[in-house]
């Protein structure tokens, strides 16, 4: 790491970024492909030169990118580099926390001297980790990572003006796994269970396949508590509800809402779900599917936050791992009647 150097001016307006779209003339890129693991990976090196700054009047988070040095190629057989760099404030990966810079092109040494900016409250910088990605941008729009620098903002601190200096960062390998085709971590769910039967033997009493006495019809009782470490909007806060569907061996959908709760980044919902005339023998074969959704403004459409299931069907986000982890969940839930169990849902 080199010595650092004060921070220039700020940039003129046509260089700054608002809200993930730039003032100036700049064509956005699609980079979802590169979220779910549709990239090339080059051989990384180099560095970049960056500043992190924090406005407490106005709220904003500015990270100056300054410059690259000896960023590996691109497309090494043509020897060719077009990069750029994207930010975004973990663990939010949504397309509203994404910012970017212009491309340069043809270069390993490229100059941006531009400024990324983010609405966050104070009390949310702790809650953040910057990660600072450089990119090259192929033919066909085809992204090839070229390193990473990721900064929990935890531990920054912010009211002294030497952190406010451009430091050179060694740029890494990716750091997580999500982007090699892993779904990001979007938050968790914390929720409580519960499999009501009416008054009779403790164990379950299943139909058996042929027999003419069906199961006891009960209650599925669940407590939607809270979440945490979702992605929220620009301003650090959310306007966010819980959708439950239970999905039974019929293909019958079950549907309840939870209230919002209205500018909280952590919200306690604490709101219950009551499904009614259900059989252990019907959930055995049924899921229920939990979502998180932030409520947009009169004419929009509400914004997914993430989701999870519970239940025989394995989560189409999560994977083997998280379809195992959902059975083995479901099943504590079955194999425990008229006792409460308390789960907690990596959102997807």
């Amino acid at each position: 790491m080199t010595s650092d150097k004060h921070l220039p001016p700020r940039p003129k307006p046509g260089a700054l970024f608002s809200g993930g779209l730039r003032q100036g003339s700049l064509i956005s890129i699609n980079s979802t492909c590169t979220e779910m693991g549709n990239f090339d990976n080059a051989d990384v090196t180099g560095e970049i030169e960056f500043a992190i700054r924090y406005c407490f009047k106005t709220h904003s988070l500015e990270i100056c990118i300054e410059a690259c040095r000896n960023l590996a190629y691109g497309e090494d057989k043509k020897k060719k580099c077009n990069p750029y760099v994207k930010t975004y404030l973990l663990p939010d990966r949504s397309s509203q926390g994404k910012r970017k810079s212009g491309v340069q092109r043809s270069t390993v040494d490229p100059t941006f001297q531009e400024t990324l900016k983010y609405q966050v409250e104070p009390a949310q910088l702790v809650t953040r980790r910057l990660q600072v990605s450089v990119w090259h941008l192929g033919a066909l729009a085809r992204r090839v990572f070229l390193g990473e620098v990721i900064i929990p903002l935890a531990t920054w601190d912010f009211k002294d003006s030497t952190t406010q200096s451009f430091r050179w960062y060694p740029l890494r390998a990716k750091a997580e796994k999500f982007e090699e085709g892993l779904p990001p971590n979007n938050g968790e769910l914390a929720v409580r269970a519960k499999l009501v039967l009416p008054a009779g033997p403790s164990k379950l009493q299943e139909s058996q396949e042929g027999a003419g006495q069906p199961s006891r019809e009960g209650q599925l009782c669940l407590v939607v508590l809270g979440a945490k470490d979702l992605p929220v909007r620009s301003d650090g806060t959310l306007n966010s509800f819980v959708r439950g569907c239970l999905t039974l061996p019929d293909k019958q959908k079950l549907r309840l809402k939870s209230p919002v709760l209205k500018k909280q980044a952590c919200p306690q919902w604490k709101h219950s779900f009551v499904f009614n005339g259900v059989t252990p023998s019907q959930l055995k074969q049924s899921s229920l599917e939990l979502t998180v959704w932030d409520r947009a403004a009169f004419g929009m459409n509400d914004r997914l936050l993430g989701g999870a299931r519970l239940g025989s069907k394995e989560d189409p986000a999560g994977g083997a791992d998280s379809g195992s982890q959902s059975k083995l969940q479901w099943q504590r839930v079955l194999s425990s009647p008229n006792l409460w169990t308390d789960i907690t849902l990596v959102l997807h």
